[in-house]
């Protein structure tokens, strides 16, 4: 029997609770910051409603380890955490547990990115993309007592490395067979030219 069910087992041999978001997160919404006013190097990374930070600013607005949604935009709905204090900007809203000893914040969002799909599915239409703080609110999520989070987000934590692992050495795999290519094509397709005596 693995650990995790050892816990289930322990912690919760009648099933499992379903929880609001709402109920046990506090969910805000940014605050505009020009475009103009981000820097390449400033201190605090920029979220604002995209995949990736969009520049740097010399102030946050959000401590960190919090999850971040895309609220506007092509990829409203986008789930992401971000462990660094941040500005979080008018697209973005942030969520962090009210209780820490009650819901993991990195267990949130495992559950959250498996929501991603759902969240992006159900944008509200109209000249922009959306997703409303309520969507996320009236979101029920499955809350194991704190030790069958934690063996969770072990477990997915190690699954995560492997892949980042795995690709780092399928990216150098494919530079050394690109590399092997054009060597190979250069040495195959270098004709001497034949001279007449």
């Amino acid at each position: 029997m693995s650990k995790l069910q050892e816990l289930i087992r322990k912690h919760c041999p009648n099933g499992v609770e379903y929880k609001k978001i709402g109920e046990i997160c506090r969910i805000t919404i940014g605050e505009f910051v020009h475009k103009n006013k981000q820097t390449a190097n400033g201190k605090y990374p920029v979220y604002n409603g995209g995949r990736e930070n969009t520049g740097f600013y010399e102030e946050y607005n959000n401590t960190g380890n919090k999850v971040i949604i895309s609220a506007r935009g092509a990829n409203a709905g986008f789930v992401n955490k971000v462990y660094t204090n941040y500005w979080a900007g008018n697209s973005c809203y942030s969520l962090s547990p009210i209780d820490n000893k009650y819901l993991d914040w990195i267990f949130l969002f495992y559950i959250l990115k498996g929501k991603e799909k759902e969240f992006i599915n159900s944008q509200q239409t109209g000249s922009i993309p959306a997703l409303s703080k309520k969507q996320i609110e009236q979101l029920e999520i499955p809350v194991p007592p704190i030790a069958v989070q934690k063996e969770i987000v072990h477990i997915l934590d190690n699954f995560t490395n492997i892949v980042t692992e795995l690709r780092a050495e399928l990216q150098a795999e494919l530079q050394a067979r690109k590399e092997q290519y054009e060597f190979y094509r250069d040495k195959l397709l270098s004709f001497q030219k034949v001279t007449e005596e």
